[in-house]
């Protein structure tokens, strides 16, 4: 892939990236997103065959920046705590920052659980790496000691997936995205959780 078509796609996914995050999937079209670029709708077509294929493409870039962005504070963490509990604040400030876009993936769960399940695992399979390592970080300073890091990251994935569906108020069978006054209290259990979790792991 040229340069120049690397470019091209960047910019059609930042563009993507805040139609959905403002209007919604549903509320966006691919003629809207055409002319905010000011590109023909051919063009656009050319690098996305349809609206699915970019959202897809946009969620992906999305969870590229906020992986990038906690990878870069790890290595300056000051301790394991912290580089979990950054990633922790930066997971939830992308899900704020982008609602409409993470609460259409929670809409299409539930219509379609195993298709999007086999969307969102490589997502999955890229937060856990990078949860290990934080923890790989954190066993090399003598912080903790970890059996199986894997394991525990997958552990801790779950805990914080497992809280946020727990303290969500509404009905479970409407939605699984918490409402913007709820992301606040998710945060501030979760965090309460991985102080625990991480208390057993001393070193």
């Amino acid at each position: 892939m040229s340069k120049n078509v690397d470019i091209k796609r960047a910019k059609i996914l930042e563009v993507a990236k805040r139609r959905f995050a403002h209007f919604g999937m549903a509320k966006t079209t691919m003629a809207e997103i055409a002319k905010d670029l000011a590109f023909s709708k051919a063009l656009l077509y050319y690098y996305f065959p349809d609206k699915h294929s970019l959202y897809k493409a946009v969620m992906e870039y999305v969870v590229n920046e906020m992986i990038n962005k906690v990878d870069a504070y790890v290595g300056k963490a000051s301790s394991v705590e912290n580089a979990i509990m950054f990633a922790i604040d930066s997971r939830m400030e992308t899900m704020r920052e982008n609602y409409n876009l993470f609460e259409y993936s929670s809409s299409l769960f539930l219509q379609n659980p195993r298709e999007m399940g086999k969307n969102l695992e490589p997502f999955f399979g890229r937060v856990r790496d990078q949860f290990c390592r934080i923890l790989e970080v954190g066993v090399k300073n003598d912080e903790i000691r970890v059996d199986d890091i894997g394991e525990t990251a997958e552990l801790i994935l779950f805990s914080l997936m497992g809280m946020r569906t727990g303290i969500l108020s509404k009905d479970l069978n409407d939605c699984l995205f918490p409402t913007p006054e709820e992301f606040e209290l998710i945060l501030a259990k979760q965090k309460k959780m991985v102080r625990i979790f991480l208390r057993g792991l001393r070193a």
